[in-house]
């Protein structure tokens, strides 16, 4: 079998030319020990999401071959709901808030936490806690839309999928994980041209607490 390199090597030797250093055409060029690292599961990079409902939007330009493949890491790390109204399972969260303005002849309650320190005839001060982060198995929903550019052409030869923290590809559609977990997402493209994207990730629009939930919901829990 002859080596990759030595074809290359020997089709420039015959027709001149180089290497092509520009990475939006590392699989027109074949130049595949220019690739970035993002084209591998294994090394993708990305960021850390802390508090829920929250969206992601990528848009960029990926090619043909695993040389422009793109991957992106997601860790999670929610403690927070940004006081927005979050249901777990049935039951709502409360939302504070400062502003004890005028309304009919009522004026909103207030809280001062440095005022509820002792025990009042019978009332033991109230206990707070830190609110989700306080649940051990928390589960949080994700929903991955490939958005598009508007143009069919393009659009059908984009590919955008969710991997687990074992790089397996997630192939149900209403996949839960872990409040502390993390994931990937990958997109490819069938076309030897560069193709625009535009793809959303949707992480916590709901949160389950594992006891409550169906078994159906269990067997969509990523590893």
């Amino acid at each position: 079998m002859t080596d990759i390199t030595d074809q290359l090597n020997s089709s420039r030797n015959t027709y001149g030319g180089s290497d092509l250093t520009n990475p939006a055409y590392n699989a027109a060029s074949k130049s595949l020990n220019l690739s970035s690292a993002t084209n591998s599961i294994g090394n993708a990079t990305g960021i850390t999401i802390s508090t829920v409902p929250f969206t992601i939007t990528y848009e960029d330009s990926v090619g043909l071959f695993g040389a422009e493949n793109y991957y992106t890491k997601v860790n999670l790390n929610i403690v927070d709901t940004a006081n927005q109204l979050i249901i777990v399972n049935d039951y709502s969260s409360a939302i504070r808030e400062d502003d004890a303005a005028l309304l009919n002849t009522y004026y909103e309650a207030t809280e001062d936490d440095l005022q509820d320190l002792t025990t009042v005839n019978d009332f033991e001060p109230a206990l707070r806690e830190a609110g989700i982060e306080e649940i051990a198995e928390l589960f949080i929903t994700l929903k991955l839309e490939n958005k598009g550019t508007g143009n069919i052409y393009n659009d059908r030869h984009i590919e955008a999928n969710l991997y687990d923290s074992e790089f397996n590809i997630v192939d149900y559609e209403d996949p839960l994980i872990l409040s502390k977990g993390s994931f990937f997402l990958g997109v490819h493209c069938y076309n030897t041209r560069r193709i625009p994207y535009k793809i959303t990730i949707t992480i916590g629009e709901s949160l389950l607490i594992y006891d409550q939930m169906t078994e159906e919901q269990r067997r969509q829990i990523l590893a």
